[in-house]
C-alpha cells in the first residue's frame, strides 16, 4: 500500500509540474536579480552593497550577495545576519521573499525599527545560490528541477529528464554541507542510489554554492540567518525547521534557546489560508543540511523555513501575499538582536592582545553549552569580536588561542535586558627554540617531530636536524623513526633555546598484524561484524567495524587475541597502530583494552568523534611487564543513529633493550605529565623498584621549581656516569 501512495504522489506531482511550461512573469530570473541589485546599489550607494561571493561550479555564473546596512561597503562591528533565498532550483519562492525584503526595508529606511536595522546591523542576503538551477526552471526545461547542473556523468552534457526524480546531473545543495554529509538521502531513490533528486555530491562542498556560503560565513560569523524553502510534495508545506533532535533525545546543546527562536519566528508568520501560523519543528534528519552545518560551525541559528503550500510556484497574487506573510517572521530576527520589542540576551566581547591591544581570532568555549562536535567558534579578524546566543543563565566562558594563555572567566549572567558584554585580554606565552639531532644506533635517521598544542605541529626533518619553534609551557612531544621506538614525553618548555638529543632505539617486533592477507588471522577470536578492508590510498589493508555504509545498533563487537603476548622477560613494552574513527560522540565507544589473565580487563584507551585521518597510537605497558598480555578491541553502539566506524591497522607489540620509554598515565591521576615519564625513566632504569610509589629519586637537579623529566634524564646520566655534575642547563642526551 504504501508503494502505491508514494507512485500516486509521485505522478500527482509530475502531471502538476510538468503542466507549467514557463513561469509567471512575476518571478525573477537570474539577469533580472543583477540588474535590480545594480540599480539599487546604485539608488542607494551608502545603504547598499552588491558582492559576488563566489562561482557555481558547473558554469561559472556568479553567486550575488547584497549587503544592507550604513556603511554598507565597509565590515563594521556590528551583528550580522543572512538570509538565503533559492537553494534548489525549483523553489524559487525563497528568491522573491528575499528581493520583497530587500526592498521592503530599503522603501521604509526612514521608519522604525528599519532605520534601526539599518544602523545597528549588517544584513546580508543571497536570492540565489543556485543560479544553474534557476535556469533549467525559469526557461521552462524543467520547472520540477530541484539540483544544480553539475555533470555527473561526465559526457559533457546537460542530462536531465523532465518531472520530479531520475535526473542524471546535479547536486542537491541542502545536501552537500559538511556537517553529516556522510548520510547522504535516499528519499525515493531506487535501492540506495543516489543519483537522484536528493545526491550529496562527491564531496562536502563539492558545489560553487556551497564554497560560497561557506566562505561568507565564515568572513561574517553570522547570529540568525534563514534558508528559504519551498515543500514540493506539501508534506512539509509552512514549517519552521531548528537545530535539531536526533531519534527523539538526542538534541542540540542550545536547543532550548534555538526552540525559542523557531517558535517565534512561526508564530509570526500566518498560514495561506489565515486559519493559524507556520508549525516550529526540531530538525531530524542528518542529510548535510545548511541550517544544521551553520549551528555546528558558527553556532548560528539558522532556520530551514518551507513556505508557501505544495502549490511550489504560485502566480503573482499569491506570490506578493507569500513574501510578505514570511518577512513579518524574518524580521523578529531583527528585532530580537537589538531588543525592539523583544528580548535580547546575547554575549559579546573583544578579544585582544594584553600587550598590543591587536584583535584576536580567538576560540570562545560556553563550558555549559559546548560539545566535542562542534567546530571551534571564533571571534573574527578585524575587530576580534565574538556573538554568542544564550538563554539567560550563569556560564563559564574559556578564550583559548595558540600561543597564548588561557583566559577563563566563571560565572558570567546573561540576562535578557541587555547584551552582556565581557572582553578578554590574553597574555601571549614566549617563543622557545629547540634544537637538537635524532640519532639511532649513532647514525642520524630522518624522523618526525609532533608538538602537541590546541593546534599541533608536525615536522618532518630528513637528516635527523632540526630546528624548531614552540611556544613556552608543558607540552606533549612525539618523536618517531620507522622501526624505531617513539620518542614520546611531557617537556617543560621555557627559556629562550634548548637543546635536545635524541637516540631512537631500534625496535624489537614480538608481535604484529597487518590483515595483509584480507582478512583476520587465526590469532583473532572475532565477535560482531569486524571485516578487514583494502585502502588504495594508503596501499594498506585495515580491519574495519561495517561491511558496508555504516555499522549497526546495539553492537558489542569484540576482536580478542586469543594467544597471550609474553612479557614475562620484558623490560619495557609498547603497543602501537595507526587508526581512524567515526562514530557518535558520546554514544558510540571505541575502545583498547588489555588484560595479564583474560578475565578481568582494564579499558586504557577510550573515545568516540571523528578522525578522517590515520593517526598513530602508542600505549606503554608499564602495567604488563612481566606477565602474559591479552589485547582486545571493542566496540560498542546504542540503538540509536549509526555512522561509519572504526578502522585499525599495522597493530605492534615492540620492546627494546633502550630505557626510552616515556609515556603513559603511570602515577594514576588521570593525565599523562613529566611526573609519569620520570617515574617510568627511572623504572625503566632501576633507579626505583617499583612506579606506583610516587618517588622520583633527587627530585628537582637542575632548580627550574620543577620535578620534570629533564630531571630524571639528569639522574640517569649521573647515575650511568656519562655526567658528573649537577646542574646541567638545558640540555641532555638519551
Amino acid at each position: 500500500m504504501k508503494k502505491i501512495i508514494l507512485f500516486l504522489s509521485l505522478l500527482i506531482i509530475h502531471s502538476i509540474l510538468i503542466s507549467q511550461i514557463s513561469l509567471d512573469p512575476r518571478y525573477h530570473t537570474y539577469s533580472e536579480i543583477k540588474a535590480e541589485l545594480d540599480s539599487l546599489q546604485e539608488l542607494y550607494p551608502d545603504l547598499v552593497f552588491v558582492d559576488s561571493i563566489g562561482v557555481t561550479s558547473a558554469e561559472n555564473i556568479p553567486i550575488w550577495a547584497v549587503k544592507i546596512s550604513d556603511n554598507a561597503s565597509i565590515d563594521e562591528d556590528e551583528p550580522a545576519v543572512m538570509y538565503a533565498g533559492q537553494c534548489h532550483a525549483e523553489e524559487v519562492l525563497g528568491v522573491e521573499i528575499t528581493m520583497w525584503m530587500i526592498n521592503e526595508i530599503l522603501e521604509k529606511r526612514f521608519l522604525q525599527p528599519y532605520s534601526i536595522w539599518i544602523s545597528q546591523l549588517e544584513i546580508w542576503f543571497i536570492p540565489s545560490y543556485n543560479p544553474e538551477g534557476l535556469q533549467v526552471v525559469m526557461d521552462g526545461w524543467d520547472t520540477s528541477f530541484r539540483k544544480n547542473k553539475r555533470d555527473n556523468n561526465l559526457n559533457d552534457n546537460f542530462d536531465f529528464i523532465e518531472g520530479p526524480g531520475n535526473d542524471i546531473d546535479g547536486i542537491d545543495l541542502n545536501r552537500n554541507y559538511s556537517f553529516n554529509w556522510i548520510h547522504g538521502d535516499t528519499l525515493w531513490a531506487p535501492g540506495t542510489d543516489q543519483l537522484w533528486d536528493y545526491y550529496r555530491g562527491p564531496a562536502p562542498f563539492s558545489e560553487g554554492g556551497t564554497q560560497a556560503v561557506r566562505d561568507l560565513a565564515e568572513e561574517q560569523h553570522f547570529i540568525f540567518s534563514i534558508n528559504w524553502h519551498s515543500s514540493r510534495t506539501g508534506n512539509f508545506s509552512e514549517k519552521v525547521f531548528y537545530s535539531f533532535e536526533w531519534d527523539g533525545e538526542k538534541r542540540s546543546p542550545d536547543f532550548e534557546f534555538n526552540q525559542i527562536v523557531g517558535e517565534t519566528v512561526a508564530s509570526f508568520i500566518q498560514t495561506e489560508d489565515g486559519t493559524g501560523s507556520y508549525e516550529p519543528s526540531p530538525s531530524r534528519g542528518r542529510k548535510g543540511s545548511a541550517h544544521d552545518w551553520f549551528y555546528q560551525a558558527h553556532g548560528t541559528t539558522q532556520l530551514l523555513i518551507e513556505c508557501g503550500t505544495s502549490n511550489l510556484q504560485p502566480d503573482s497574487s499569491l506570490v506578493d501575499d507569500t513574501c510578505e506573510r514570511c518577512s513579518a517572521g524574518a524580521y523578529w530576527l531583527l528585532n530580537r538582536i537589538i531588543g525592539y520589542n523583544a528580548d535580547m540576551s546575547l554575549l559579546t566581547g573583544h578579544i585582544t592582545d594584553v600587550e598590543t591591544d591587536e584583535p584576536l581570532v580567538a576560540e570562545i568555549i560556553v563550558e555549559e553549552k559546548n560539545a566535542p562536535f562542534f567546530a571551534p567558534r571564533l571571534s573574527d579578524e578585524t575587530y576580534g569580536r565574538y556573538w554568542r546566543q544564550l538563554l539567560p543563565g550563569t556560564y563559564t566562558l574559556k578564550f583559548q588561542k595558540k600561543g597564548y594563555e588561557e583566559f577563563i572567566l566563571n560565572d558570567v549572567t546573561v540576562n535578557n535586558s541587555t547584551w552582556t558584554v565581557k572582553n578578554a585580554e590574553l597574555v601571549p606565552l614566549s617563543e622557545v627554540t629547540l634544537i637538537g639531532t635524532i640519532t639511532s644506533n649513532d647514525e642520524q635517521i630522518p624522523a618526525n617531530i609532533k608538538i602537541y598544542d590546541i593546534e599541533n605541529d608536525e615536522y618532518y626533518f630528513e637528516n635527523g636536524n632540526f630546528n624548531i619553534s614552540v611556544f613556552e609551557g608543558i607540552h606533549k612531544i612525539e618523536i618517531t623513526s620507522e622501526n624505531c621506538v617513539p620518542f614520546i614525553d611531557s617537556l617543560n618548555f621555557s627559556g629562550e633555546l634548548i637543546e635536545l638529543d635524541i637516540e631512537l632505539a631500534p625496535e624489537n617486533v614480538i608481535f604484529s598484524e597487518n590483515w595483509e592477507n584480507g582478512s583476520p588471522s587465526n590469532n583473532w577470536q572475532i565477535d560482531g561484524n569486524w571485516n578487514v578492508q583494502y585502502f588504495d590510498e594508503i596501499g594498506d589493508y585495515a580491519i574495519s567495524l561495517t561491511s558496508g555504509e555504516f555499522y549497526t545498533s546495539n553492537e558489542n563487537s569484540l576482536l580478542t587475541l586469543e594467544n597471550p603476548i609474553n612479557l614475562q622477560n620484558s623490560e619495557n613494552a609498547i603497543l602501537s597502530f595507526q587508526q581512524k574513527y567515526y562514530t557518535e560522540h558520546d554514544y558510540d565507544i571505541c575502545a583498547i583494552q588489555l588484560s595479564s589473565d583474560a578475565e578481568n580487563w582494564d579499558e586504557i584507551l577510550a573515545f568516540s568523534g571523528i578522525e578522517n585521518e590515520w593517526q598513530n597510537v602508542f600505549i606503554l605497558l608499564t602495567n604488563y611487564l612481566r606477565n602474559d598480555l591479552y589485547l582486545r578491541l571493542c566496540f560498542t553502539s546504542d540503538e540509536t543513529i549509526n555512522d561509519p566506524g572504526w578502522w585499525i591497522k599495522n597493530i605492534k607489540i615492540i620492546t627494546s633493550d633502550s630505557t626510552n620509554f616515556i609515556y603513559g598515565d603511570v602515577d594514576g591521576n588521570g593525565s599523562v605529565t613529566s611526573f609519569d615519564a620520570a617515574l617510568t625513566l627511572q623504572y625503566s632504569a632501576g633507579l626505583i623498584s617499583n612506579w606506583t610509589d610516587n618517588q622520583i629519586i633527587a627530585g628537582d637537579v637542575n632548580g627550574d621549581d620543577n620535578i620534570s623529566s629533564f630531571d630524571a634524564a639528569l639522574i640517569l646520566q649521573y647515575s650511568a656516569g656519562i655526567i658528573d655534575e649537577f646542574p646541567v642547563e638545558n640540555k641532555y642526551t638519551k
